[in-house]
């Protein structure tokens, strides 16, 4: 739990100043007020510490008081506030728990007898319970404007200095304050410059840590504050995760518990295992939205689950991550290892499943011409493994509008840098990044400038060791040649898939695979695309022949189509690449392979020329790229 960082350092006198990130709008449980909106969950734990006075500060509210009378309409308005039975207990608690609960807190206050209500915040001192808050129109805090001013700051400056109150500040909107705007350095005298000075001062005063005051500084992406925060080692920076299983789970068993016994809730939410099965497919999603898609199968009276649900997570952490995340689906792989890369899945998902992580790799590489199946195997390696599966989109991709706080060009690094985040909060996952060589932002296609443009928090991220086993990242790349050479540092891509074009017999089971179920008469798929006058065609290819083929049918009338429609879409298809340049790119991806067991077991004939049982002519492969490349008009 965040939390527990946070008082290790507070009770241990190491810092009294801390920088919260990434989930800090969702609902967190406190075991007195239930679950409350991260800051007032924050204000709480403040009271909890020891604070006797805590208080909030953003540049919109200005400077406000925690009041329980609020946190609990929110908790109404959610419908996530458990009714009083008027016995002195919840209605979903036993009194022997109810007891236990009171005997954890020393400060207690007394019980409204008259309405028989136990109110859970009596079992813990009232926040500020020595401030008068029926006239806090007169406290000179409140009354402050908002925005940034003298006064506000010698104020603000002067309770952390005195020793006689212990101080809980939050000051939420981090990023509003001080943004992360180079003018920020400059030596100025406006009152924004001269808060955020006093800021950065008040985490080296030595005279607020003895005293034992705590600030909390608060805000969703770090890369939007200004660097002096987050390089600090006075500050520590925390980040607040997204809800794990148990956490979703026990969230979805508040909901249930606090419904009506014949209530709709209780049948949208269904028995324990359909919650179970709920709490594991909410992966990516905080517990406000859980609580949305409950309330939204609930109002349509259906279960919670299926399409409804993906949908929901996949704009969810589309909008979350600033579209620089798409969440995809899993898939299972054939039953048989008859396709290679299944060999090579399993043993993963058995070394994710046995915790044996010498059989996980930190990234891997799928190479090979366009429409070989590279996103398909990174989805099945997702489904074998039991991960989530998301794709890594770049900036020419994004294409939702962002707002770019100091307009100095880096918006795209600032939103992934939110977007790695979630990648840590939802693991484990797989990760896809495909046509790596346009990684960069700024999309050049020259590797030098790759070298400069290169996102480093990508890199980190990749290079990040304590993700081993819970992040694999694959990255697909038609041309390898064109690729970043930070990705052929040693630890990060080790493993490389070599993915072709299918012989054909490969060809014949890929078409009738994708026939299934649309076709009426008997088909010759053998003499379709068995010989090699389909040699390079694709499962891309096959795909695309076969809805063009079912097209042709429903233009006269008819749900099938017949061997005669389909070798008329034969005969109408072009593909994207001339064969020169497809076989340039496959002997690109050949010339990557470091493992005779990456490799297609059936080659067609341009490439196995190249392969002698298990070693790869690496020179005769260069001899010909050259030979291609000058055919093809390429640059060297």
């Amino acid at each position: 739990m965040f939390w527990d960082e946070i008082k290790k350092h507070y009770d241990a006198g190491s810092a009294h100043q801390f920088l919260l990130h990434f989930n800090i709008n969702d609902l967190l449980y406190d075991d007195v007020y239930g679950y409350l909106r991260t800051t007032d969950y924050l204000m709480a734990q403040l009271n909890l510490l020891g604070c006797q006075l805590v208080l909030g500060y953003n540049t919109s509210e200005g400077v406000h008081f925690p009041k329980v009378g609020q946190w609990r309409n929110m908790q109404r308005t959610l419908e996530i506030f458990p009714q009083y039975n008027k016995i002195g207990t919840f209605h979903f608690q036993s009194v022997a728990t109810w007891l236990q609960t009171l005997g954890r807190f020393r400060e207690v206050e007394d019980v409204n007898l008259a309405e028989q209500e136990v109110d859970p915040q009596l079992v813990r001192r009232r926040i500020n319970a020595d401030l008068a808050f029926n006239k806090e129109h007169e406290d000179p805090l409140v009354t402050l404007d908002p925005s940034p001013s003298g006064e506000l700051r010698r104020k603000l400056n002067r309770l952390l200095r005195q020793g006689r109150t212990r101080i809980g500040l939050v000051i939420n909107f981090l990023e509003l304050l001080t943004p992360n705007d180079p003018s920020l350095n400059e030596v100025g005298g406006d009152e924004a410059q001269l808060l955020f000075n006093q800021i950065l001062y008040w985490a080296s005063d030595l005279d607020i840590r003895r005293h034992k005051h705590v600030v909390l500084l608060v805000t969703h992406n770090t890369s939007d504050v200004h660097p002096n925060f987050t390089v600090n080692p006075e500050i520590p920076m925390i980040e607040i995760p997204f809800p794990n299983y148990n956490e979703r789970l026990r969230f979805i068993e508040h909901l249930y518990d606090i419904s009506d016994g014949s209530s709709q809730m209780r049948k949208t939410l269904g028995n324990n295992r359909e919650k179970e099965t709920l709490a594991r497919e909410t992966l990516g999603l905080n517990l406000l939205g859980v609580h949305d898609v409950v309330q939204q199968a609930e109002s349509a009276q259906r279960k919670t689950g299926g399409e409804a649900l993906f949908r929901y997570r996949r704009e969810s952490i589309k909008t979350f991550s600033h579209g620089v995340l798409e969440l995809g689906e899993t898939r299972k792989g054939p039953s048989d290892d008859g396709w290679y890369v299944m060999r090579i899945i399993r043993d993963i998902a058995a070394g994710m499943k046995n915790r044996d992580l010498r059989r996980v790799p930190r990234g891997m590489l799928f190479l090979g011409p366009h429409g070989t199946s590279k996103v398909y195997a990174a989805r099945v390696l997702a489904g074998e493994a039991n991960m989530a599966f998301v794709r890594l989109r770049y900036a020419n991709q994004v294409s939702e509008v962002t707002i770019n706080i100091n307009e100095n060009g880096n918006t795209y690094e600032r939103n992934l840098n939110a977007g790695l985040n979630f990648i840590r909060g939802i693991a484990p996952t797989v990760v896809f990044i495909d046509e790596i060589e346009q990684a960069s932002p700024y999309t050049t296609m020259n590797p030098e400038e790759h070298a400069q443009t290169f996102p480093q928090a990508l890199v980190n991220a990749m290079n990040d060791v304590s993700l081993h086993g819970r992040v694999i990242w694959v990255a697909g790349s038609q041309r390898p040649d064109l690729m970043p050479s930070i990705f052929r540092r040693y630890g990060i891509f080790d493993t490389k898939l070599i993915m072709l074009p299918p012989t054909g017999g490969g060809r014949v089971e890929i078409l009738k695979i994708c026939c299934q179920g649309q076709t009426s008469g008997n088909i010759n798929f053998q003499a379709l695309v068995g010989g090699a006058e389909t040699d390079g065609l694709t499962w891309r290819d096959l795909l695309l022949i076969v809805q063009r083929a079912n097209s042709i049918a429903r233009r006269s009338g008819r749900d099938t189509f017949t061997e005669g429609e389909l070798r008329q879409a034969f005969h109408d298809f072009i593909p994207d690449y001339s064969r020169e340049m497809q076989i340039f790119m496959g002997l690109l991806a050949l010339r990557e392979a470091n493992s005779r067991l990456m490799v297609p077991d059936g080659l067609l004939p341009e490439y196995q020329e190249f392969v002698d049982g298990n070693r790869i002519d690496k020179t005769g492969i260069n001899k010909r790229l050259m030979e291609l490349s000058h055919q093809l008009g390429l640059r060297n």
